[in-house]
């Protein structure tokens, strides 16, 4: 039994890693990496008999909210295609494992097993000095640090298409994605994560500095807006904490950005005061679209990709509503999809993931070394929340795992006053 569990924790770690390194590459390894490592953790938990120990933080908005997609699913309008989609609420379970999994992490015996050490010379000196980093390490740490390095390299090649395609609405940067929109959203959030670091860790900013430029500007040549927007409450939010009077160079360094910008980027800028801007026009035509279809299904939504089944019901609607299917909106989406009870529920897991954040916070105290994981957890959610108001990311598969897995580090270190 013991060797089991020992076999099953190389299981765990090797895919917690995995699942970080390729959450900017490979949507399938990612996928791959979540279902193997869950299982892991799953058989390991019943082996040891230890269900009871296992950490469940906000579990009880998570449940509600899957409640009320499978009621919505079954008594929708397409309850088999309805209940199809819901093999998407499995994800979820990302932010449980990452919780109660990130502790079996060792970054010193990770690079023990990669890098032997090295009795000679500078690189023994070298060697020595990244252990007594490491040492001092926590999974957390590490895995913000992993992802931000990971977003880096992926930022690379986002690089190379812009040289060789040029950046315009026909040439939209996608890096390692197949979609800009997805590669935008993990560009944001992993950029949360770097801002963090810069503003709260007080420690190599050189680096921090230089990954927030390649972020930031491999996020400007994807020219997505709501993903720009998401970007720009976090840093708003991050700023406030750090200096709320550094917020007064936001402008000029908003103004910088658009006199430095490509053409293309400078008109994306600018059409954010355009409110007859087509893109605009086609957003505010769907969510009245979607706001017809919430008030024939108001208290448990018509179920997930029910607006495919039902837009022939509405002739006023039916051309803009046929041609996206999607609502362009989180809050309009889950309305219709889940009705009020979905929504409700959705709103309630966000805000008790909040709220738990800040009372962790209290209880740990203002000095305490990991503020700036806590905040980068909070900051990618923000930024999620608030480019969500104009894209639905919460059904874009990469974007939501990451946000699981980021909205669960600073739960990892366990609290005596914390309320599930």
């Amino acid at each position: 039994m013991e060797q089991r569990i020992i076999i099953l924790d190389r299981i765990i770690v090797g895919t917690l890693i995995i699942f970080a390194v390729f959450s900017l590459f490979s949507i399938s390894v990612t996928q791959i990496a979540g279902g193997i490592g869950g299982i892991a953790w799953l058989l390991k938990t019943h082996w040891t008999k230890s269900w009871s120990r296992l950490r469940w933080p906000i579990g009880l908005p998570f449940a509600v909210f899957i409640c009320a997609c499978l009621l919505a699913s079954i008594f929708g309008a397409d309850p088999m295609g309805s209940l199809k989609s819901c093999k998407k609420l499995l994800q979820i379970l990302i932010f449980f494992w990452a919780v109660n999994c990130l502790t079996l992490v060792r970054p010193l015996e990770i690079w023990d097993g990669i890098f032997p050490s090295v009795p000679m010379g500078f690189i023994s000196r070298w060697d020595a000095a990244i252990r007594g980093n490491l040492r001092r390490l926590h999974p957390q740490e590490f895995f913000l640090n992993l992802l931000i390095v990971v977003a880096c390299l992926a930022t690379l090649y986002g690089f190379y298409q812009a040289i060789s395609e040029g950046v315009s609405k026909l040439t939209r940067v996608e890096g390692t994605m197949s979609v800009y929109m997805t590669f935008a959203g993990l560009l944001m959030l992993v950029g949360m994560a770097a801002l963090s670091r810069l503003l709260f860790y007080g420690k190599s900013r050189p680096g921090s500095a230089v990954a927030v430029g390649l972020l930031g500007i491999c996020l400007l040549m994807t020219l997505t807006r709501q993903a720009w927007l998401g970007f720009g409450v976090g840093l708003a939010f991050l700023i406030c904490l750090r200096q709320w009077r550094w917020l007064l160079a936001v402008p000029v360094l908003a103004a910088l950005i658009l006199a430095a910008s490509p053409a293309s980027v400078a008109d994306r800028l600018k059409s954010f005061t355009n409110l007859k801007d087509e893109t605009f026009l086609t957003r505010t035509a769907l969510w009245s679209g979607g706001w017809a279809i919430f008030k024939d299904y108001p208290a448990i939504g018509c179920g997930f990709k029910c607006v495919d089944t039902v837009y022939p019901q509405y002739p006023e609607h039916r051309a803009i509503l046929e041609r996206y299917k999607g609502l362009h909106s989180n809050i309009v989406q889950l309305a219709v999809d889940a009705g009020v009870l979905g929504l409700g529920s959705w709103l309630w897991i966000w805000t008790a993931f909040f709220w738990s954040l800040y009372r962790r916070r209290a209880a740990r105290g203002k000095g305490s070394s990991d503020r700036w994981v806590d905040l980068a957890g909070a900051a990618a959610v923000l930024s999620f929340l608030a480019g969500g108001l104009f894209e639905v990311n919460f059904y874009d598969s990469e974007v939501i795992m990451l946000v699981y897995f980021l909205m669960a580090i600073p739960f990892v270190d366990p609290s005596p006053n914390e309320t599930a």
